[in-house]
């Protein structure tokens, strides 16, 4: 895939619920997605945020594509080297257009 998952619909066409309150959504126990800060001018950017139970139907991708498993995941971080930030910094676009930037905290010297 190109870019991040925005669809609204399982790929067999039913509606995933959207889900704009922040407690309904905490304490949600069937499939649900809403937008980041619940504001639709997130949806082309970062796509959408689904809980695990909409990506644990196994219909959340578009046919021939699924949610990668946790060893899948692993394997792509052996494939990096280690899982400290800079080799998992591998996956992130350049520059810091949708990344936030961490700044260092000075660290005091001790004598």
């Amino acid at each position: 895939m190109v870019e991040n998952l925005k669809t609204t619909r399982y790929n067999d066409g039913t509606d995933i619920p959207f889900i704009t309150d922040n407690t309904e959504w905490e304490n949600l126990n069937t499939p649900g997605y809403c937008w980041y800060d619940n504001d639709i001018n997130h949806k082309i950017p970062y796509g959408a945020l689904y809980n695990w139970y909409a990506v644990n139907t196994v219909k959340l991708c578009p046919e021939g594509w699924h949610v990668p498993t946790e060893d899948e995941w692993l394997d792509l971080f052996a494939l990096l080297g280690d899982e400290d930030e800079e080799d998992v910094g591998k996956l992130k676009e350049l520059g810091f257009t949708h990344w936030k930037v961490q700044i260092p905290v000075p660290q005091m010297k001790q004598d």
